[in-house]
């Protein structure tokens, strides 16, 4: 499974404005005053889509290319970046380990919770990372 997503959008301008549309996601759509600014709207809100998807364990599959007038831009989006971006929310989970263990490391000053991290962390990557 690639890491990286093109999600192909469309353009047309009309007058000063720039308007987009996604044909996968319709709550992507709206409009920018440049295309820089535009690409880097879109960008956002596919990442957040994005996320939202793989939160739910949803088919991630950019869609297929249309033939259309209108122009189409590329967006290209990181699994891995959403993740890190979206999902660094703390999140609270009971852990259970012997007292002698407990105690050792509170007596070295260790935070089981940075250490925990570092471990999945460490075992995450190792299994290649999210699926």
């Amino acid at each position: 499974m690639n890491d990286i997503l093109l999600y192909p959008i469309t353009i047309h301008q009309k007058e000063e404005r720039y308007f987009y549309h996604s044909l996968q996601f319709p709550a992507i759509k709206g409009s920018a005053s440049d295309i820089e600014t535009l690409y880097l709207i879109v960008k956002e809100q596919l990442e957040k889509q994005l996320y939202n998807c793989l939160m739910e364990q949803e088919k991630v599959t950019p869609s297929s290319w249309e033939s259309r007038e209108e122009k189409v831009v590329i967006v290209a989006v990181s699994r891995k970046e959403v993740l890190q971006k979206y999902g660094s929310k703390p999140v609270k989970r009971m852990v259970s380990l012997p007292s002698w263990l407990s105690y050792q490391a509170e007596k070295e000053g260790l935070s089981l919770s940075k250490v925990l991290q570092e471990a999945v962390k460490d075992k995450v990557n190792r299994n290649e990372g999210w699926k």
